[in-house]
């Protein structure tokens, strides 16, 4: 049986053209555990998402996912891997022609030689996990948007993953859809033991009921990385700000920027027509 991937990042820099948006990372998520990947807007979350991914190469270091270097790969074995990664998608990415059933395995019918019959059975076998095995036939503007991640998620464990990543897994969902997903994907990590999972979030209700493992990135670094019961007791300000929820200070109520050009809301309110 094969070993749980690690995802290491050792020494890596990752951005885009010359702006460096991470620098000198060097952390690892620990195999076949949930590890969630917080921090604050434009901090970095989704680019080292990319980077797992393999759509962004690093600008220096390297990413090791189960002890292979994977910008090092030939191209060939690159893709292989890639094939290999499940992935759930913010808004599901469901392709509004197909049937869910046909969304789900959608995988298996482009990287397969495999028939219809087995592909159709390992679909609903997969559907029916999410709890949408009734609704294959159904198209994804017939779903909500709880179904439709929930489709998602069956779509990128279509091809049993080594690897499962989840970007904003519960955003845009009730609180009781987001509930759902949570024991999802804990459902996911007692069945699949040998999986590793990573879900990019801002839902610190998600993370305090799934992750094992926790990485917050701030100013381009990581802020923290190691189990979330340890994350909880810190005494760190900035990390303490960000589980609490406290909000930066306010600006200065003397700051010139604040003080409305004269005249312009009456001009405005005329313009109007107020």
């Amino acid at each position: 049986m094969e070993k749980a991937w690690d995802i290491e990042f050792q020494d890596v820099c990752m951005g885009y053209g010359e702006t460096v948006v991470l620098e000198d990372i060097s952390v690892t998520l620990p195999g076949g555990k949930i590890s969630a990947v917080l921090g604050g807007s434009g901090g970095g979350k989704t680019t080292m998402l990319r980077h797992i991914i393999g759509l962004s190469r690093p600008m220096s270091g390297r990413v090791l996912l189960g002890g292979k270097d994977l910008f090092a790969l030939p191209e060939r074995d690159l893709r292989m891997i890639r094939r290999r990664m499940g992935v759930l998608f913010q808004d599901g990415a469901l392709l509004g022609q197909l049937t869910v059933a046909e969304n789900t395995g959608l995988p298996l019918t482009e990287h397969t030689k495999l028939p219809p019959g087995p592909i159709r059975e390992m679909v609903l076998h997969k559907l029916s996990l999410v709890g949408l095995a009734d609704f294959a036939d159904y198209y994804p503007s017939e779903l909500s948007g709880g179904m439709k991640k929930r489709a998602g998620l069956a779509r990128a464990l279509v091809t049993d993953p080594p690897l499962l990543l989840c970007d904003e897994p519960t955003s845009g969902l009730d609180p009781i859809s987001a509930a759902q997903m949570d024991e999802l994907l804990l459902d996911m990590k007692e069945r699949f033991p040998d999986m590793t999972i990573v879900s990019v979030s801002h839902d610190l209700a998600s993370v305090r009921a799934v992750a094992d493992h926790v990485i917050v990135l701030r100013d381009k670094a990581i802020a923290y990385s190691g189990a979330l019961e340890d994350l909880e007791g810190s005494d760190d300000p900035y990390l303490r700000r960000f589980l609490d929820r406290v909000p930066q200070g306010r600006a200065a109520s003397d700051d010139p920027r604040l003080a409305e050009p004269e005249g312009i809301r009456r001009k405005i309110h005329q313009a109007l027509g107020f």
